[in-house]
């Protein structure tokens, strides 16, 4: 899908990184209401709405896998835990399967690593709807753990991953939404992968510690049977999670999409001991198979919106995305 892209400072966006390389102060770069600032060692990058912090990505090389650390509503409050005591290897918004029998999920010696090995600066503009937006493209290979210090993992990637990351604000509805898109082709290590996981692999979120008893989970079917330490994974449209946390209630809303392979997702839901959500191919049930040559894409929406939503608003919002995107 083409975007019309309202000119913006790429310029001062390398500038960040280099200054950051250099172990001098971040710096910002805007874009009307949109800002981005680096870290200090370019492993992560923030993007503000008018001052309004709403999203981290991370990508530090000495971790496993590249993700989403924080996820805030318009009024700049985040949902997402990242890597809490109990499941370190949980990392607020992250995908993660197993890929050849070996685990991307979990995070322990001789698990896969998710390798970046490159990430253009975020692109600030506007869509093809008008609406302000920020979009983060980054290359990652699928390696083995022996690989994953090789200063070259081109011949040694499992998958190739070109990840994109458009987080868009339509402050008319109060919407925060972040496009996660995966676009993965077979990488030179194999001719062959097979994709497989655990009921709740795939893309999957965790939330704050204080919201885990607040957490009131609905689907397109309906409200899923949670009772005592029950779990739930059913094939839906969208699952979403509400909160009604004194003075700052909120909605976050996961969307699969008809294209993706197997169609609607199957989503992993539960609320005890903690609050968790993911949408899934049921790797669990039936493997997904690749070849040399073969490319496949997932495609996913994160809609955060500070108060509580209804199941018609969502639906509505759900028929726009299945007609709008790929």
């Amino acid at each position: 899908m083409k975007t019309a892209r309202r000119k913006c400072p790429r310029v001062a966006l390398v500038c960040a990184a280099a200054l950051a390389l250099l172990g001098r102060a971040p710096n910002r770069a805007l874009a009307g209401p949109l800002s981005v600032e680096a870290g200090q060692r370019v492993t992560e990058w923030t993007v503000f709405y008018r001052q309004r912090k709403l999203l981290v990505y991370s990508f530090d090389p000495a971790k496993f896998k590249p993700y989403v650390k924080e996820l805030s509503t318009l009024k700049g409050d985040n949902l997402l835990r990242d890597a809490p005591s109990d499941h370190l290897h949980h990392h607020a918004l992250m995908y993660g399967i197993r890929v050849n029998g070996l685990n991307f999920w979990e995070e322990t010696p001789g698990n896969g690593v998710e390798k970046p090995v490159e990430t253009s600066p975020p692109e600030l503009g506007v869509g093809a709807d008008g609406l302000p937006q920020a979009r983060l493209t980054q290359v990652i290979h699928w390696v083995e753990p022996a690989d994953a210090f090789l200063p070259d993992t081109t011949r040694a990637a499992l998958l190739i991953e070109r990840r994109t990351l458009t987080l868009r604000v339509n402050k008319a509805q109060q919407e925060v939404a972040l496009q996660w898109q995966s676009e993965f082709q077979v990488g030179s290590k194999t001719n062959q992968v097979i994709l497989t996981g655990a009921s709740y692999h795939g893309l999957g979120m965790r939330f704050l510690k204080e919201l885990d008893p607040l957490a009131d989970h609905l689907n397109s079917g309906g409200k899923p049977d949670l009772a005592g330490t029950s779990q739930n994974v059913s094939p839906q449209k969208w699952g979403a999670v509400f909160f009604d946390a004194p003075g700052r209630p909120a909605t976050i809303v996961l969307f699969g999409h008809p294209g993706n392979a197997r169609g609607d997702a199957q989503f992993f839901t539960m609320e005890r001991p903690f609050a968790y959500l993911s949408a899934t191919q049921g790797l669990d049930r039936e493997p997904l198979v690749y070849h040399t040559g073969d490319t496949f894409t997932l495609n996913y929406l994160i809609a955060l919106y500070p108060e509580r939503k209804s199941a018609d608003f969502i639906n509505r919002r759900e028929q726009r995305w299945e007609t709008t995107q790929p």
